[in-house]
């Protein structure tokens, strides 16, 4: 793991693909480092992974933990526009890279549905509301209490 790891760091770390991320949106960027990011968890499940006392077997669960993690991120990694917004005062200048974080592509996604309101409904939308829902849909997925299909 290590090895892959360390090879995954130098790859992902490459002036080449931190120009391709910085290209696209905040939403399109998310969803490349979640592609990886599943078939990581996907990985560590088939090796048995277990989260709070439930083994991870079923796709299914793999994805319920992938809410709770993205959940999770929103509210501890602090890389949106609204940091941008409180820091500098200003909700422009960050590098998209920056914003393709789980409360950057949520903070832009609020962004975008509500585009007329205040700076402070998109920060309770992104950093409360999302995370609440996406821990409470993972959690029942994870520990199969809801299944989809």
């Amino acid at each position: 793991m290590a090895v892959i790891l360390a090879f995954m760091g130098f790859i992902l770390s490459s002036h080449q693909w931190i120009l391709f991320l910085s290209g696209l949106t905040p939403l399109e960027g998310l969803i490349i480092y979640y592609i990886i990011l599943y078939v990581t968890l996907y990985i560590l499940s088939q090796l048995g992974l277990v989260v709070l006392g439930i083994k991870i077997k079923e796709p299914l669960q793999t994805f319920g933990l992938l809410l709770i993690t993205f959940a999770f991120f929103i509210v501890v990694d602090w890389e949106s526009a609204y940091v941008q917004y409180v820091t500098i005062g200003s909700l422009e200048g960050a590098s998209p890279v920056f914003l393709q974080s789980e409360d950057g592509a949520v903070f832009w996604v609020w962004q975008q549905l509500l585009p007329a309101a205040p700076v402070e409904t998109w920060r309770i939308l992104t950093y409360v509301l999302t995370p609440f829902i996406l821990t409470l849909i993972g959690g029942l997925i994870a520990s199969e209490k809801i299944k989809l299909g």
